[in-house]
């Protein structure tokens, strides 16, 4: 069992973006949701992609289950944005509310607190 991710951390925020519809000229729509209490942590890792392709991350984004908030399901509104023709996109503040970066969402990792049944907390991959 895993043990709670340490509140100290949790200390960013983000606006997660999930593209609703493409236009003509290929300009997309998006849908905010700003998230509190998440942690970015820079990374260069590689890792498999949905479509089982390898890609570099830049960053990793952790989302607690219990304490950022909202609670959003991640993993439908990454196939919700690509199937309106955009993978979703991010913008992520520091505690200070500085902007760290805006970054494109290619992976969504849901890690689960075994033996528990439940989703200890959700790895954005981020490039």
């Amino acid at each position: 069992m895993l043990r709670p991710s340490p509140q100290i951390l949790l200390t960013d925020r983000m606006v997660l973006k999930v593209c609703t519809s493409v236009d003509a000229w290929q300009k997309p729509s998006w849908q905010e949701y700003e998230v509190r209490r998440v942690h970015l942590q820079n990374t260069n890792e590689v890792r498999k992609s949905t479509t089982n392709t390898e890609v570099l991350l830049h960053s990793l984004l952790f989302i607690d289950t219990t304490l950022s908030v909202p609670r959003l399901d991640y993993d439908e509104l990454a196939a919700q944005s690509l199937k309106a023709g955009k993978p979703m996109r991010c913008e992520v503040f520091n505690a200070s509310g500085q902007k760290c970066g805006e970054y494109e969402v290619l992976t969504v990792d849901p890690v689960p607190d075994v033996p528990a049944t439940r989703i200890h907390h959700t790895e954005l991959g981020l490039v």
